[in-house]
């Protein structure tokens, strides 16, 4: 077996394929049908516990001419093929952006955006208030994963992932995805958050607090969205989604503002109303399913992370600089300072009780920070890029301290076995997510270094470390397969996505990321087809029925958006 990245690699870029056997290795060009001189430098790299065999790299990093190729063996055996040429994954990265479009809630999907997905509107009627008679409008959105549920906490990270890629790498975005929206003078990955933020807008009651999530009280079958009739509920507001909200909203009032400037006041406004209500409510209001309900919970013990990201942006989001809605935040000098030394001493309490509850949280190796059970790394970025640095220089220099030490233990992982930074507990459910979060870490910390550090061959390295997490998931992985539909010759097929199952096209919608491998044999079709004691990485099934392994997610999406982005920056 020769695996490979199925979609390619950038030119520059070192290049490593994986063999399970020793031998020679040559690559062949698949247009003019000969094997080039190329050398390919072979390396015994161990027994690698995760993927049940011994592992041989395939370092072709001379190869550098554009074109498609594949590398065959004196074995005889062949990988898939692969690209190399300077925009290798704007494409990838478009669909994966493109994929958000596709989880649309409350509109019509119409043939020239859609193509062959094209659907017809969903969810249109008032959802139920839980504990009340009250039942409300909640607009838009994007359905959760391969159901149709929309949950604060995860849109909220989906759109993070997106507004801090535009923040950090706007040049990978352009407006032209063809989505309606494209051609409006807005990139079209500002133009699909909003989207999402303005149903977001809508889960906020009058006294700030965030309702958790709106889902039907049980999933509903296999059917198209318009088909879903099942009656919605808005469930109780949650300090976890309280906080998430904050954030994400003083991001948007950050970057809407020179496109949308009522849209960024009151984005801002709403992030003001969500921190108020934060810290009149400094208990962790946890949510659990009540009794009868099955939908996805979303649950979290510690909300410290969660309130430390809030209060890191909103410290670094000055509300005075903008003519604000409302006349309690027009206000200057003395109170204006109070308020911001009130964030930090909020942030400081909040950091402090996330170190002393998650040393090594979740029983993985060491944490990312960038999902939404952890977004730890989430105010790191918060604090580390504000530009004027409101944290102060103590809080900047421990933020930054915490990103990059995590970087290292990423980058570290990689040096046995197949090159990804993963250990045997890290694939769990969703492992395709922590796979690209610590890629976008990996990413975060170059720019770190690069930036202010002027640490160029370290940001190198931390680069080289992020691209093989994504070639793990491109196709490069113990079950020989690209973990992304459309992209690859043997990408997977069959996700579980509620459209996919029901909207009889044969093949999925492109751009869709998998879960991936998941040790927890959590569903029962994999329980029935996977023995227990199978290395983790091919504790995988290609079957919708196996929702623990083979489900999609937006914020899985947006993380792999995020680093294919980067990749992209200077390609447009």
């Amino acid at each position: 077996m020769i695996v490979v990245n199925e979609t390619g690699y950038l030119p520059d870029s070192e290049k490593i394929a994986v063999s399970d056997e020793n031998g020679e290795f040559c690559i062949v060009d698949d247009n003019e049908r000969k094997k080039l001189d190329t050398p390919i430098a072979v390396t015994d790299a161990g027994y690698d516990e995760t993927a049940g065999h011994r592992v041989y790299r395939l370092d072709f990093s001379d190869l550098k001419d554009i074109g498609i190729y594949h590398i065959e063996s004196d074995k005889g055996e062949a990988s898939a093929s692969f690209k190399v040429e300077p925009g290798v994954y704007k494409t990838l990265k478009n669909a994966l952006q493109k994929f958000f479009y596709f989880q649309r809630c409350g509109m019509t999907l119409e043939e020239r955006y859609a193509g062959p997905f094209k659907r017809d509107i969903c969810h249109q009627g008032l959802s139920h208030i839980v504990g009340s008679e009250e039942k409300i409008s909640i607009p838009k959105g994007w359905h959760d994963a391969g159901d149709y549920g929309r949950y604060v906490s995860a849109g909220a990270v989906a759109v993070a992932h997106m507004l801090y890629a535009y923040e950090l790498f706007p040049g990978a975005f352009d407006d032209n995805i063809n989505i309606p929206e494209s051609g409006n003078g807005v990139p079209d990955i500002l133009n699909e958050c909003r989207y999402e933020l303005e149903f977001l807008s809508s889960m906020q009651d009058e006294d700030g607090g965030v309702h958790h999530k709106v889902t039907s009280w049980t999933f509903c079958g296999f059917v198209m969205p318009k088909d879903d009739d099942k009656e919605m509920f808005v469930f109780p507001v949650t300090s976890l989604s309280t906080a998430d909200f904050a954030a994400v909203m003083c991001i948007a009032s950050r970057v809407y503002e020179p496109y949308d400037p009522d849209f960024a006041r009151s984005c801002m406004h709403q992030a003001y109303l969500a921190g108020q209500w934060l810290m009149e409510h400094p208990d962790n209001t946890d949510f659990h399913d009540p009794e009868g309900c099955n939908t996805g919970e979303y649950t979290d013990p510690c909300d410290s992370d969660e309130r430390m990201w809030a209060y890191a942006e909103l410290m670094r989001t000055d509300y005075d600089i903008r003519q604000d809605m409302d006349r309690s935040m027009r206000t200057a000098g003395s109170k204006r300072e109070s308020r911001q030394e009130g964030y930090r001493q909020e942030f400081v309490s909040a950091l402090t009780a996330y170190e002393d509850s998650h040393p090594r949280y979740d029983g993985r190796s060491v944490d990312d920070g960038f999902g939404w059970n952890d977004v730890s790394s989430f105010a790191a970025i918060a604090v580390i890029f504000d530009p004027d640095k409101r944290s102060g220089e103590e809080l900047h220099d421990r933020m930054t301290a915490m990103l990059i030490s995590r970087a290292d233990e990423f980058a570290a992982m990689q040096e046995g076995g197949y090159p990804i930074s993963m250990k045997k507990e890290d694939f769990i459910w969703g492992s395709n997510m922590v796979m690209s979060n610590r890629a976008d870490i990996l990413i975060t910390a170059a720019l770190v270094l690069r930036q202010s550090m002027g640490a160029d061959d370290r940001a190198k390295a931390y680069e080289k470390a992020a691209l093989n997490q994504i070639h793990y998931i491109l196709g490069m992985n113990a079950m020989d397969i690209s973990y992304v539909t459309g992209f690859g010759d043997n990408a997977f097929k069959d996700p579980h996505n509620r459209v996919t199952i029901s909207d009889d096209i044969e093949r999925p919608i492109p751009g869709e990321l998998s879960g991936g491998p998941c040790i927890l044999f959590a569903d029962e079709k994999i329980k029935k087809h996977i023995k227990p004691g199978t290395p983790p990485q091919r504790c995988y099934l290609d079957h919708h029925l196996s929702y623990s392994s083979n489900e999609i997610t937006i914020y899985w999406n947006s993380s792999l958006l995020f680093a294919t982005a980067y990749f992209d920056r200077s390609t447009r």
